[in-house]
């Protein structure tokens, strides 16, 4: 019956990934950000390797499941919101999405808002988008509890 469940499990898991892939490029930018906000375990690192393509997957694939548990999962950041500034078309396989990322990032005592701002390469390869590359335009960082001197 586990057996059973968890083959159940996979085809679902493949069948949201697959149709994120079939999806818009906005799209799967959007769930992978979800999947590493949300991670809960290392299967969380295979579903966001689907979402990349060449040297960006080739980086994630490298990282040990010790790496990924560490800035994914036991990171002490909270999603507060995405938008889409830009989506350009560069040809039919390749869109650039100029995009606004918002967390909060810190132990309670501490905690800063982080905005950045990011521009993502996303091709289609083989039938389905992927995230190709992502360069950071600028991240401002406001700490949300008042510094004191000593």
């Amino acid at each position: 019956m586990k057996s059973l469940i968890r083959t159940l499990a996979l085809c679902m898991l493949f069948a949201c990934t697959q149709d994120v892939l079939d999806g818009t490029p906005a799209k799967v930018l959007e769930s992978y950000i979800q999947i590493s906000f949300h991670a809960s375990g290392v299967q969380d690192k295979r579903r966001m390797e689907d979402l990349l393509t060449g040297d960006t997957k080739n980086r994630l694939v490298s990282w040990s499941d010790e790496q990924f548990i560490k800035a994914f999962i036991d990171a002490k950041k909270k999603f507060q919101g995405l938008k889409t500034l830009e989506t350009k078309k560069v040809n039919d396989h390749e869109v650039a999405l100029t995009y606004e990322l918002s967390y909060q990032e810190g132990p309670e005592d501490k905690t800063a808002q982080i905005t950045e701002r990011k521009l993502a390469t996303i091709v289609k390869e083989d039938g389905s988008w992927r995230i190709k590359e992502v360069r950071s335009i600028r991240e401002s960082i406001e700490y949300l509890k008042e510094l004191s001197l000593p």
